[in-house]
């Protein structure tokens, strides 16, 4: 059963790169509690399909067309939001790209690209938003990190060093922004099923592979992070800052073993 948070209702909450997967549901989860959310996507379509379901749900939206990772662009969401409303209380930055590929076939144009969205987008969202938050008082800040910050994936170096600057940039909004009224907190998704990787899970296979890693033994929904997102925002998490929330099952807890024949036999 969700929890509804009155203390939500008509709140100002930005969610960029909210056109699917985790982004979407957050931005969902939201209208549910009466927020009037803004739907950034890089595309109109993705924006206003979000937006659509919100009001569907009876909730209220408005799409905000923009690419993150370009400066003037990213603080025209949050100044056009306050224009509007008059105030933000939420940032949920959730925009990330991830292309795949070896490291040597990466070219410093995709290089970049990956950190001025993933990085940049923060950069600009954050310091656009907390600007207004400290007039007002306060606010939140939500970082969808990943476990890639810690751990490289092959094929994916550009991503991981992405998100381990976002988690030490979010721990540095949290530092300095903590004493003004702006909390920062992380929420880092392990396996969670979304349009991205579902072709991928569809082999049985791999479904089962993934699975044994995590001690939940199942892969997690996007409303389950979406969830913790809200929690975060709300006075039950006001002594919450600078954390990292892991919504991943137990992943990260540990490691699968892989134990030779010769040391099961030295226990018995």
């Amino acid at each position: 059963m969700t929890i509804a948070y009155d203390e939500l209702r008509d709140q100002v909450v930005v969610v960029t790169g909210a056109s699917r997967g985790i982004g979407r549901a957050i931005a969902l989860a939201f209208g549910d509690q009466g927020a009037i959310v803004i739907v950034n996507s890089r595309t109109a379509h993705g924006a206003e399909s979000t937006v659509s379901e919100i009001a569907n749900r009876g909730g209220r939206a408005e799409a905000a067309v923009a690419d993150v990772g370009d400066p003037a662009e990213a603080k025209l969401i949050v100044e056009q939001a306050v224009t509007r409303h008059g105030r933000i209380d939420v940032l949920v930055n959730n925009a990330a790209l991830n292309p795949v590929a070896p490291l040597l076939e990466t070219t410093w144009e995709a290089w970049n690209d990956v950190q001025r969205v993933n990085v940049g987008g923060l950069f600009s969202c954050g310091s656009a938003a907390a600007r207004h938050m400290v007039v007002q008082g306060g606010g939140c800040i939500i970082v969808i990190g990943s476990p890639a910050a810690s751990d490289a994936h092959a094929n994916q170096i550009p991503y991981c060093s992405s998100k381990a600057a976002l988690h030490m940039l979010a721990k540095g909004m949290a530092w300095e922004w903590g004493p003004q009224g702006v909390r920062t907190n992380v929420v880092q998704p392990g396996w969670i099923e979304t349009s991205l990787n579902e072709s991928y899970l569809a082999d049985p296979d791999v479904r089962l592979r993934v699975t044994k890693q995590i001690p939940s033994r199942r892969i997690g929904r996007a409303e389950e992070v979406a969830s913790v997102a809200v929690w975060l925002s709300t006075r039950d998490a006001s002594y919450v800052n600078g954390a990292t929330v892991e919504v991943d099952g137990g992943f990260t807890a540990g490691r699968t073993a892989v134990v030779p024949r010769r040391f099961e036999n030295l226990q018995q």
